[in-house]
């Protein structure tokens, strides 16, 4: 029986990415939610980093809708660095993560915070 199963391992990146939603609510996000919401990004960034295919639903501020993402990170790094537009800043630096929309077959990009559910 493996005993480490539903045991969640927090990085520094996972404690940063939490205070972050912490500050971004004025201090109003409820700790059981912000757990639950630190635990699916960690297994969203977890099931990316495999190289698997992954489900998520996400709320999209601009148009204030919910939208169902199915995407993947390209194992080509170099795929990534020549789609790169803008300043070149990645965007871990603005709490975004980029990834293959297989629907639109595009990058996108998404921030962690309005990540709703993890299919």
């Amino acid at each position: 029986m493996n005993t480490n199963a539903n045991i969640i391992a927090t990085t520094n990146t996972d404690i940063e990415r939490a205070a972050f939603m912490v500050a971004k609510s004025n201090g109003t996000i409820n700790p059981i939610l912000l757990g639950a919401k630190v635990a699916m990004l960690a297994e969203l960034k977890k099931r990316f980093e495999k190289g698997e295919v992954v489900e998520f639903d996400y709320y999209k501020k601009s148009t204030k809708e919910i939208r169902h993402a199915v995407g993947c990170l390209p194992k080509n790094s170099t795929l990534i660095a020549s789609n790169i537009k803008s300043t070149g800043v990645p965007n871990a630096v603005y709490g975004n993560f980029t990834y293959w929309d297989l629907q639109k077959n595009a990058f996108r990009c998404c921030s962690f915070e309005t990540i709703l559910r993890v299919c």
